[in-house]
């Protein structure tokens, strides 16, 4: 038989799978020799195969909880057949013994009491299979929501799968995660949100968070873990949290993988397919994926002018349309030289292109109601980009299992560009004009990261890790009027900027673990040098910023039962200025309502804090908990105003930020029919600032649910909805937000593929609406998605291992 080493490793940690009563076979049940011991159990024993009593090589033990069948333990047998698991403390258990070709085998009543020493389980046969494996897949569901110390797991089942095209549908079906309206991800309905993908910045993958997490195929995603007071392992940055994707690492022997096609409607259209092969000691995996996709808005502002003599009303009413095309490709090879020392080398590549157009209605009106300004400005954009990233992992294992040491590095390089054309229409001379705006942005980065882990006792972790990030950034913003006598287009130096940036931070990290039988005990502190050069090259002005910052994070956890805790969380993060949010450009594109940067940015920090209950079972579970989010620096959008009308909207630090509130996730299984999960929270928020005459104070609640339903004929229904409530936002408040999506699918070809039909934004109700007051102006904005979209999506997953003859 062959050795099926990393998938039975893969099955060790997997939750237990479903199994029907037909694929239980026959069991031993040897009786327990026990002798004193102080620091619990050892089991061992053999495993065999029937009927000639050869070793059963790397056979994947699992110790199951006789209670819920729960994971407890688990073990691959050596060349030998041999096995043994040391330090199990007193109960009741089963053995559930698996390997390919042969049929899963479960050893029940095994009882360790406290004063066992050595249970010696003695030879344990299995059964072949009466025919050995062609094609494999492996369909066992693990439970959604594992809540660790410092974070929570969500794992991607095949429902979430089956009605998600790319990562970003994903996130919206993650408790507590949400998107805007440009598709950046919000925990607990806030943004500066720290995305990382396998533990590395988002980044190094391209510029644009929102393409990146769009071009990611759903099927390649294994995870996705959250943490809202992250540990000081993870990115101090991120005052909303952190959120870590970590894809699939197939370790099957053989070839598997998949294709996925899908048909929209509004030119969005996706494909991608994957596959991984391994022989041996050498695996290499491959993944491709290509994304049309289009979107239809409409937009209204109105805004009172306060501060001139004069009141007057500014009305925008417009409409336009996005579209654009992604790829995404990446190629791994991984070759292990051993058991204990494993290299992997990587590449991704992708490159996007993007198309917006817009149409825009400006009427300026008196207190009578008289307009007397009005203009229709036409923008035509395009814009595109390639990125690369290569990377290298290199994994040491000692002779503890959890004993490892990590290196990582990565290097990204990118670049993309675009060009936009304003046409600006209008009955009064002196309004119209045509314009040109020209951009190119040149970007590279390198990280690398080293990790220790060292077992001191078999309870007490110690962790370090040095983390190095380095990268910079150039961009150049052309902007051109045209010459109405001569037709040429001029150069505009007030409005261009050419905009140089550097950073490199360096970080250090030390998390000490200890856990006994009822207390879990996280602590770590994160020391960050980070450094700053912007030189803003079209001023001819260069400066550095440099700043050391403390990170401090514990957590306490609190067993109450084999599945129950309770747990306390500290987190302090650190927001640092985006190259974006620092870049003076001004951006005239709606020249009613400019942006600008401001390179005078300072560092935000964030208290976070969080209490709360889990208990998750196979069955569903739920986590409530009560938290607070306290800045006293916060970064955020603010908007002035000129006598003229014309607003200006940077970032600034405001002042104090405070959010606190209740909030609960659950899942339940109802039968064999229903399945729930999703997540909901009562809070307030709060932005005050002296400075800025600001004062908003709001309650609010948000929520969202996905049901998964079986139906006959294997057909499966999905849907989900999620509001995200009122908040309180600088200078106003921000509206609810309701959204709900459908979709059902049936799985064909012996459930090797799985055809779908979603249907996103049912109600068309994506709306974003704001109000803001001051002492200067009223303004009320509302934008709108305004194209339903519906997909039709077929899958196939194939998958050819062989079950005999020796490894390569």
């Amino acid at each position: 038989m062959i050795k099926f080493t990393f998938l039975n490793l893969l099955l060790v940690f997997a939750i237990p799978v479903s199994l029907s009563a037909s694929s239980i076979s026959s069991f031993s049940d040897p009786a327990p020799v026990t002798s004193p011991v102080v620091d619990g159990g050892k089991l061992v024993g053999k495993v065999v195969e029937s009927p000639a009593g050869a070793a059963v090589s790397f056979a994947t033990v699992a110790l199951l909880a006789a209670k819920d069948s729960s994971i407890t333990d688990g073990v691959v047998t050596d060349e030998n057949g041999v096995f043994a698991m040391s330090n199990v403390a007193a109960g009741s258990y089963l053995l559930r013994i698996t390997n390919m070709g042969y049929q899963t085998l479960f050893v029940p009543n095994i009882r360790v009491s406290p004063e066992a020493n050595l249970i010696d389980l003695g030879s344990i046969t299995l059964i072949p299979e009466a025919q050995k494996l062609a094609e494999v897949l492996v369909r066992g569901e693990k439970s959604m929501i594992v809540d660790d110390i410092d974070k929570k797991i969500v794992n991607i089942g095949k429902d979430m799968l089956a009605t998600s095209n790319n990562v970003s549908d994903l996130l919206e079906k993650v408790p507590a995660v949400s998107l805007d309206e440009n598709g950046n991800p919000q925990v607990r309905g806030k943004g500066n949100v720290v995305v990382l993908i396998d533990g590395k910045p988002s980044n190094l993958y391209g510029s644009d968070l929102p393409t990146i997490l769009q071009s990611f195929p759903a099927n390649l995603i294994e995870r996705i873990d959250v943490m809202t007071t992250p540990s000081a392992k993870y990115e101090g940055e991120g005052a909303s949290g952190v959120i870590d994707i970590i894809t699939k690492k197939s370790k099957i022997r053989g070839t598997n993988g998949g294709i996925r096609i899908g048909l929209g409607n509004k030119n969005n259209h996706n494909a991608s397919g994957n596959i991984s092969y391994r022989a041996g000691k050498l695996g290499v995996n491959a993944s491709l994926s290509g994304q049309s996709r289009g979107m239809t808005w409409k937009r209204t502002l109105n805004r009172e002018n306060l501060i001139s003599e004069n009141t007057s009303l500014l009305e925008q009413t417009g409409t336009g349309d996005n579209s654009g095309k992604n790829v995404f490709g990446r190629v791994g090879v991984n070759y292990d030289f051993n058991e204990k020392n494993t290299l992997e080398v990587g590449m991704n590549y992708s490159g996007n292109n993007s198309k917006n157009n817009s149409n825009l209605l400006n009427e300026t009106s008196d207190a009578t109601g008289f307009v007397y300004e009005s203009f229709r400005r036409l923008n035509n954009s395009t814009g595109g980009g390639n990125n690369m990233n290569f990377n290298l992992d290199y994994r040491k294992k000692f002779d503890d299992k959890d004993h490892q040491f990590t290196f990582t590095t990565s290097y990204s390089l990118g670049e993309s560009d675009g060009e936009s054309y304003f046409v600006q229409e209008s009955a009064i001379d002196s309004l119209m004009r045509n314009q040109q705006n020209l951009r190119d942005n040149n970007r590279n980065s390198l990280f690398i990261n080293t990790d220790y882990t060292w077992p001191i006792t078999p309870k007490a972790t110690l962790e370090a890790g040095l983390r190095t990030r380095m990268s910079s950034n150039n961009n150049t913003n052309s902007f051109y009027n045209m010459d109405k006598e001569t037709g040429a287009y001029e150069f505009d130096e007030n409005i261009s900027n050419i905009f140089g940036y550097r950073d490199a931070t360096y970080t250090g990290f030390m998390t000490f673990s200890q856990k006994t039988d009822l207390w879990g005990m996280r602590a770590g502190l994160r020391v960050t040098d980070y450094n700053q050069e912007i030189d803003q090259i079209s001023a001819n002005r260069e400066f550095t910023v440099h700043f050391l910052t403390l990170v401090p994070s514990l957590a306490l956890t609190r067993k109450l039962g084999e599945s129950s805790q309770i747990k306390l969380n500290y987190s302090r993060r650190v927001q640092r200025p985006e190259a974006d949010w620092l870049n003076p450009f001004t951006d005239v594109s709606d020249p009613r309502n400019i942006k600008s940067g401001n390179p005078n940015l300072r560092p935000e920090f964030t208290h976070k804090a969080e209490m709360g209950y889990s208990n998750y079972e196979e069955s569903g579970g739920f986590g409530p908990s009560l938290f607070m989010d306290y800045s006293n620096n916060a970064i955020t959008q603010i908007r002035t105003i000129d006598e003229s009308g014309v607003s200006l909207t940077r970032y600034d630090n405001v002042g104090r930020e405070l959010s606190y509130g209740f909030e609960t996730d659950f899942s339940q299984k109802i039968g064999e029919v229903l399945k729930l999960n999703g997540s909901g929270r009562v809070f307030r928020s709060e932005v005050v600032s002296q400075l800025a005459q600001i004062d908003n104070r709001t309650w609010s609640y948000s929520g969202n649910l996905n049901a998964f339903i079986t139906l006959p004929a294997d057909f499966r229904a999905s849907a989900y909805v999620n509001y995200e409530g009122p908040r309180a936002i600088a200078q106003g408040t921000r509206e609810g937000v309701f959204i709900a999506n459908m979709g059902i699918r049936k799985d064909l070809l012996e459930k090797k593929a799985t055809i779908s039909f979603n249907v996103q934004d049912i109600f068309l109700s994506r709306a974003y609406k704001s109000q803001l007051n001051t002492a200067t102006y009223s303004q009320a904005s509302h934008w709108q998605q305004t194209n339903r979209q519906v997909n039709l999506t077929f899958q196939y997953r194939f998958g050819k291992i062989s079950a005999s003859g020796d490894d390569a």
